[in-house]
């Protein structure tokens, strides 16, 4: 706060009213009227003065408001994800995420000399999401194999299948060791990464042989002291929001908070391993020839954040056009009203528990 000095001989008469000739012993005090006696001459101006014209907290308290930026780079948030929050002391007015990583969400018309052919494309989108490389793999196969008049392909679709669950596994554990640091639970956040990182390459029989720790993982959250009461209301989302998809989606008819969002995410670590056991070996996803074909394809894929959309024109075998449509492009728009009257640590797990993928943000 800054301090304003009054201007000299704004009070002169002050100078003059000597204490020591002030008799307290015979001055009456219900006769000396303090609402005429002029307390700025002490110089300086009063914090009611000071704080006057700034916004009104919902305490009753007038400070001033400051715009906070949570990352690109930001424990517990994923880099790339920029946060910026209006803060009235530790309260959060209003905010807003962007992503400064985001893959583009549509090619119109793409240039002779720009095109791709399927296969670059396939690598192209794939590469531009590492949080879920296997999942938009998939998904422009998909769009392609439509694009050319293919059928579906029984034969290697279990093997898609599996790639695609121990995806959603590897992922919901990255986002479980992203919640241990926002939380300051380091065990949480050893134990979810070092999974994640024997299930992310592991074959069918050693994603089965996994399963004993996962389940451990599971029962171990549910007895952490006080998880519940730190995540139980947080981050709420009626299930007649707009734009739900995946996990956030499913969880809204359980409760909708962070809570939920936990729960709603182990529960598919469990479902994604039962189809792995129950189905074939899980294998990268490879495109069928489609030689030089032309056409237009569309596919969706229940990616780890929830459903993608991928629709695009081949010509003569490259990809002329395309619109991609993510559940994260959805989600990240949900951040305003999550965050808007919250405490700053309980908007900060609300927005970690959306499990934004900067990459998968459209723009």
């Amino acid at each position: 706060m800054d301090l304003v000095v009054r201007e000299d001989g704004e009070d002169e008469g002050h100078s003059e009213h000597e204490h020591s000739s002030h008799d307290h012993g015979e001055h009456e005090h219900g006769g000396h009227d303090h609402g005429g006696h002029d307390h700025g001459a002490s110089g300086f101006m009063s914090m009611i003065e000071v704080t006057k014209d700034l916004p009104r907290s919902a305490d009753g308290l007038q400070m001033d408001w400051l715009e906070v930026p949570f990352g690109p780079v930001f424990p517990g948030l994923p880099g790339g994800l920029k946060l910026t929050l209006t803060l009235d002391g530790d309260g959060v007015t209003e905010g807003q995420a962007t992503s400064l990583v985001g893959v583009t969400s549509e090619g119109e018309n793409i240039e002779e000399s720009e095109e791709m052919d399927a296969e670059t494309f396939i690598g192209y989108l794939s590469a531009a999401i590492p949080l879920a490389p296997v999942s938009y793999r998939l998904l422009v196969c998909l769009a392609i194999e439509q694009a050319a008049g293919l059928e579906d392909d029984s034969a290697n679709a279990g093997a898609r299948t599996g790639a695609l669950e121990r995806e959603r596994i590897a992922s919901h554990l990255g986002w479980l060791a992203q919640l241990g640091r926002q939380l300051g639970f380091a065990w949480l956040t050893q134990r979810a990464a070092t999974l994640q990182l024997q299930v992310r390459e592991a074959n069918r029989d050693s994603l089965a042989a996994l399963e004993p720790a996962l389940h451990k993982l599971t029962i171990r959250l549910g007895r952490t002291p006080l998880l519940k009461s730190r995540l139980k209301g947080v981050g709420l989302l009626p299930t007649d929001s707009f734009g739900l998809r995946g996990p956030v989606a499913r969880a809204a008819d359980e409760g909708g908070d962070a809570w939920a969002r936990l729960w709603q995410r182990l529960a598919e670590i469990s479902a994604s391993l039962d189809l792995i056991k129950s189905g074939g070996e899980p294998e990268l996803p490879v495109l069928r020839d489609v030689g030089d074909v032309s056409g237009t394809g569309e596919a969706t894929v229940d990616t780890p954040r929830g459903e993608a959309r991928l629709s695009l024109k081949l010509e003569r075998g490259h990809v002329k056009s395309y619109d991609l449509d993510t559940a994260c492009s959805q989600h990240i728009g949900l951040v305003p009203k999550l965050v808007e009257g919250q405490e700053l640590g309980d908007a900060l797990l609300a927005v970690g528990s959306l499990d934004l993928s900067p990459w998968e943000v459209t723009s």
